[in-house]
């Protein structure tokens, strides 16, 4: 219970004290959420108390109150791993670079006692008013950022019962599950993201979202199923046919991601999109990829060196053998120049056909790793 609140109870409890008063203030929302604005929390969390306290059926009150106890509680750490020598440990300072830095993965944490706190006044509003769509988006945000996920999803879900289905309220609750995904956290994500899907199964950039998060976690039957449906929703969007034809890559099935990729290309006519179908259907069958290849592969006055370059390549490896120095020179260049995708087939079709070779296990866990799926190295 809020301690003025509480203070207020033990008063009238007191014999002979008669009725308590609450306690004057003039305070207002707006100057509670500018005072959190200015970065001033601890202040919006004194006044903010004391205002509720006067006016405790004040929502608007209630929600400025909320969003200055979550600034209070929340804390942002990046973690960084650095080797510490002696030297640094006799000067009790260790020097992180700033490249490091920048690229370390942030860490959220917020102090249970005010987040619990705020997490009242918001059910208070809420319940209240249960169509306070500001209310509603403030909590689930706050439970995605603070990492609760089961209760993050349980908020997004009353919000989708109680709210009108909007394109705009889609956006918005999409967003939830996005964010835990930036954070490499896919089963958050997935979890927040299921009841979105399934409270607008005719939006297929929510289902392409929705997809690729399955993806990730190497849940390939639902994968495909939600991809197929955002791909029946949107058939001439060539993002959604080629995403399609890439989560097909990522878990190995290289007919599909033929087919995806063929279809990418009959919509967008680019040279990328038939590069990456060959590439499958090395996956598939090497030689025999070989020969489309060399399409690739021939010089013509429009042709890219680089592309003409890579097919010949594929010829190389697909004539030599999947287990054969010059596929494995190809994969150990595909990684080196970052394409990790299309190295996929040609570390696949190695390891299938040389289940002990270290080298391509190595360079398939990398790709995989860069490309954000590591677990679909196994």
């Amino acid at each position: 219970m809020h301690l003025a609140i509480a203070s207020l109870l033990f008063v009238a409890t007191i014999p002979g004290a008669g009725p308590a008063e609450p306690p004057a203030s003039s305070t207002t929302a707006a100057q509670v959420e500018k005072l959190t604005a200015d970065g001033k929390a601890d202040d919006a969390v004194e006044k903010g108390r004391a205002a509720v306290a006067a006016h405790p059926d004040d929502v608007d009150l209630r929600l400025a109150l909320a969003r200055g106890l979550a600034a209070q509680a929340r804390h942002v750490n990046r973690q960084v791993n650095v080797k510490v020598s002696k030297e640094d440990i006799a000067r009790g300072e260790v020097a992180v670079p700033a490249a490091q830095l920048g690229d370390a993965p942030v860490k959220i944490d917020y102090d249970s006692g005010p987040f619990e706190e705020a997490m009242l006044h918001l059910d208070f509003g809420i319940k209240r008013a249960p169509q306070r769509q500001d209310l509603r988006v403030f909590q689930c945000f706050l439970l995605t950022d603070a990492g609760r996920i089961e209760r993050a999803k349980g908020a997004i879900t009353a919000a989708l019962t109680a709210l009108p289905k909007t394109s705009a309220l889609a956006t918005t609750m999409a967003a939830y599950g996005a964010e835990r995904a930036k954070r490499d956290d896919p089963e958050g994500a997935a979890e927040l993201m299921a009841p979105v899907a399934a409270a607008f199964p005719g939006n297929a950039s929510i289902l392409v979202d929705y997809g690729n998060v399955l993806t990730r976690l190497g849940r390939k039957p639902d994968a495909f199923a939600t991809l197929d449906r955002a791909v029946k929703l949107a058939p001439a969007d060539v993002r959604i046919v080629r995403t399609k034809a890439v989560s097909a890559m990522l878990l190995r099935d290289f007919k599909r991601a033929q087919g995806g990729f063929d279809a990418a290309f009959r919509l967008g006519r680019g040279i990328p999109d038939q590069f990456a179908s060959y590439a499958a259907a090395y996956g598939l069958d090497p030689a025999g990829a070989s020969v489309m290849m060399r399409e690739l592969g021939t010089p013509s006055p429009s042709s890219d060196a680089a592309v003409i370059d890579l097919a010949n390549a594929f010829v190389r490896a697909g004539k030599a053998g999947a287990s054969s120095s010059e596929a494995m020179t190809l994969a150990r260049n595909l990684v080196t120049s970052e394409q990790y995708l299309l190295a996929i087939p040609v570390l696949d079709r190695a390891l299938k056909a040389s289940p002990a070779n270290a080298d391509a296990k190595s360079l398939l866990a990398k790709s995989y790793r860069e490309l954000g799926c590591p677990r679909l190295a196994k």
